[in-house]
């Protein structure tokens, strides 16, 4: 590409960094939309972040991504935070606008998005949702959900406590749209027959220990959406489990698309072809 002095600027940030899609996705976006920017990897220290916002507002960035581990402490270099974004507590996604830093959250609304034309007649204002684990990004998306004005979203988790404070936490502001189960199987069992949608949002899976799965698979009912927020491996046992059982089934990439299309739409106004940026993203997986 032709980097002028024009070439606005944009990043994702975190420690590590090496393994971020988000390059691949965004700067194969700007090439196909003809926008005159460039995406760039940028690793940081915690110690070293209030330094790289002083940098990015000398060099006029457009905006940027955060990822691990940075995602709370940004919120204090940001001058303005998106209500959403600041009820989960977190932000992944900033707009530079006018001289000011405005962060939002994509992750959750990444996650409605990937789910949206799969839920076919079911209306979100019945729609009951179980999330496995209360790890990574199940507060967006457990919160924008709750948001959106879905029936119940129901957070079970090894830890108890962990999904009652959670379930508490969404209750404070969206009054009887969440609550918590044990991990058990009878607490499941029950549950699960009144469910659409499972969301695996464990750790349980990945790639290091793909044969582990965080739901039995005689817990699957037939017609339900499975989804784990996993993406590699690209099918994990939870998903041949509840493929073996007559559900439908989805992985995280699309929940990684689609979080970063919005981002794209923060930055420029344009919402990306869906299509163009999964391909993208599988090509920056191979």
């Amino acid at each position: 590409m032709n980097i002028t002095a024009n070439t606005k600027l944009y990043a994702v940030i975190g420690d590590p960094i090496a393994q971020s899609l988000s390059p691949q996705l965004h700067n194969g976006l700007f090439k196909e939309n003809q926008i005159d920017a460039i995406y760039l990897p940028v690793g940081v220290k915690s110690e070293d972040l209030e330094k790289l916002m002083a940098g990015f507002r000398l060099l006029n960035f457009g905006g940027f991504n955060i990822t691990k581990p940075h995602k709370m402490d940004i919120m204090k270099y940001l001058d303005e935070i998106d209500p959403l974004a600041r009820k989960i507590g977190a932000v992944n996604t900033v707009v530079c606008q006018e001289g000011k830093m405005i962060g939002y959250n994509t992750d959750g609304f990444g996650f409605i998005k990937s789910i949206e034309k799969k839920l076919g007649d079911i209306q979100k204002e019945n729609l009951s949702i179980l999330i496995l684990g209360c790890g990574g990004a199940v507060k967006s998306v457990a919160m924008a959900l709750a948001d959106w004005g879905v029936h119940e979203v129901i957070i079970t988790n090894r830890t108890l406590e962990k999904a009652v404070d959670l379930a508490g936490q969404i209750n404070e502001t969206w009054l009887g749209k969440a609550r918590a189960i044990p991990m058990e199987e009878s607490s499941l069992r029950d549950v699960i027959e009144n469910v659409s949608v499972i969301v695996n949002g464990t750790s349980l899976g990945m790639a290091d220990h793909p044969e582990r799965t965080p739901l039995a698979k005689t817990l699957i009912k037939k017609g339900i959406l499975v989804y784990d927020m996993i993406y590699s491996p690209p099918k994990t046992q939870l998903l041949k489990d509840a493929q073996d059982a007559g559900a439908l089934i989805e992985n995280g990439l699309e929940m990684l698309l689609y979080q970063g299309l919005l981002a794209f739409e923060l930055w420029t106004g344009i919402f990306p072809n869906p299509e163009q940026g999964k391909a993208l993203l599988i090509k920056g997986m191979e």
